[in-house]
């Protein structure tokens, strides 16, 4: 409990406030909560250059090649992921290779596709989508 002194009572006279406790400080979800439990979502999103069709994938990767990775979500959804040489690729705070991604690993994917026709109604199976970035959770 912390105490506050009123206006100009002396010292002697004060007032009791409760301290804050964890739970009343804040009812916002921390950055590492937004996205748990999230399986795979997309969404357009507008930029300066136009809109950008941008989606995010958690999952098992279940074929990797030099050029791509297929992400199997636990729902069943699967997405194969075109590797460029922008992807970035991370685990537990440090960047590996792309070479570094094997079969099996749990991973969240985000990248984006082409808007189709420019329009944001195009079709979400006939995008090809390119990682931006992975993080390897486990192995």
């Amino acid at each position: 409990m912390a105490l506050t002194f009123v206006g100009a009572l002396p010292p002697a006279a004060a007032v009791a406030q409760p301290t804050p406790t964890p739970e009343t400080t804040s009812s916002a979800p921390s950055h590492h909560d937004m996205l748990k439990g999230v399986l795979h979502g997309e969404g357009i999103v507008q930029t300066t250059n136009g809109p950008v069709r941008v989606a995010m994938q958690r999952g098992a990767a279940t074929n990797v090649t030099p050029t791509s990775v297929t992400v199997h979500s636990s729902d069943g959804f699967t997405r194969a992921w075109t590797l460029n040489n922008s992807v970035r690729v991370y685990d537990k705070r440090h960047t590996l290779e792309p070479s570094a991604l094997k079969t099996g690993a749990q991973v969240s994917v985000a990248g984006t596709a082409p808007v189709s026709g420019g329009q944001p109604g195009g079709s979400p199976a006939a995008a090809a989508f390119t990682a931006k970035w992975i993080l390897v959770q486990s192995s």
